[in-house]
């Protein structure tokens, strides 16, 4: 893995990532692809080239050699309420950004050999059992598990090439400044843990350091291939969860319900990923040899 190109990568996963490559790699170069010109930095090894994802297009000064695809872009899941127009604006953002990476290796990335690509657990939908869901478990019928199956599914024609392909099926990333974690805070300040319905559903986490380096690992080992889930070894309970991240700041802390009704009425259907009981095993990452700087809540 000598030249990559990634997208999403002025994300908050992916400005992690870039920086997890360049210290990790001392002779990588990284392309990240960028839709606006004012994305661009001055970095050393790190390039920048425009592409727009609903005009079909990639910048011709994305360099040939690119042997390493690593797909993060997609509008966020969770950033606004699920109407009709977001939920349409979710689906084609991963479909499109993805068929337009698909076409551009086979027109002009021919010396890809690896394409790594986000994808989520969302695949699987809601557990009617503590089982933990694996890899070979079908799609579920909800429209996340929808979008995922798409999503995947775009990628799909590489498979049939020399190109190894990887979807990482990623859990609830856990990080002080991103996502579900920073939201809570808010409530943190006044010691506060919230409780999600029950509280009892299972979440399925991982830490932004293992996420990272668990992208690489799949980058650069050879036997992995199709599915991955990127969770923790161990899943927690909702409730469980949030009193111990709050307790990472605070000596004590406070449960709090917030009923079901309260937040479908508002969040509306992304409620459901909040309330949904979704455990999700970790052993096919586990036996492919990667090993978790932080495989549960107290190792944080």
């Amino acid at each position: 893995m000598k030249n990559i190109l990634l997208s999403g990568g002025t994300g908050f996963v992916g400005t992690q990532l870039v920086n997890h490559l360049l210290s990790t790699f001392h002779d990588v170069q990284i392309t990240v692809l960028i839709r606006d010109e004012k994305d661009r930095q001055e970095r050393s090894r790190v390039r920048y080239c425009i592409w727009n994802v609903k005009e079909d297009y990639i910048s011709s000064d994305v360099p040939k050699d690119i042997d390493t695809i690593i797909h993060l872009a997609g509008a966020s899941i969770a950033e606004k309420r699920w109407t009709k127009e977001r939920k349409k604006v979710l689906l084609e953002s991963r479909m499109q950004s993805t068929k337009l990476l698909v076409d551009w290796v086979k027109t002009r990335g021919k010396q890809v050999n690896t394409f790594v690509s986000a994808s989520a657990i969302g695949w699987y939908g809601e557990a009617t059992t503590d089982r933990a869901f694996v890899e070979e478990d079908p799609a579920a019928n909800d429209f996340l598990a929808h979008v995922c199956a798409k999503w995947e599914a775009a990628a799909q024609p590489l498979v049939a090439t020399n190109v190894r392909t990887v979807w990482i099926r990623t859990g609830l990333v856990l990080h002080p400044d991103g996502g579900m974690w920073k939201e809570m805070k808010k409530a943190f300040a006044f010691r506060v843990a919230p409780r999600f319905g029950s509280g009892k559903q299972v979440f399925s986490w991982i830490s932004i350091d293992d996420l990272l380096r668990l992208y690489t690992f799949a980058a650069v080992t050879p036997t992995i291939a199709g599915a991955l889930n990127a969770v923790a070894l161990k899943p927690e309970q909702q409730a469980i969860l949030t009193k111990k991240l709050l307790k990472k700041t605070s000596s004590f802390a406070i449960g709090m319900p917030i009923p079901a009704l309260a937040l479908k009425i508002g969040l509306g259907e992304l409620s459901q990923e909040l309330l949904k009981h979704a455990p999700v095993s970790s052993k096919k990452v586990e036996d492919a040899g990667f090993t978790f700087l932080h495989p549960t809540l107290d190792d944080l």
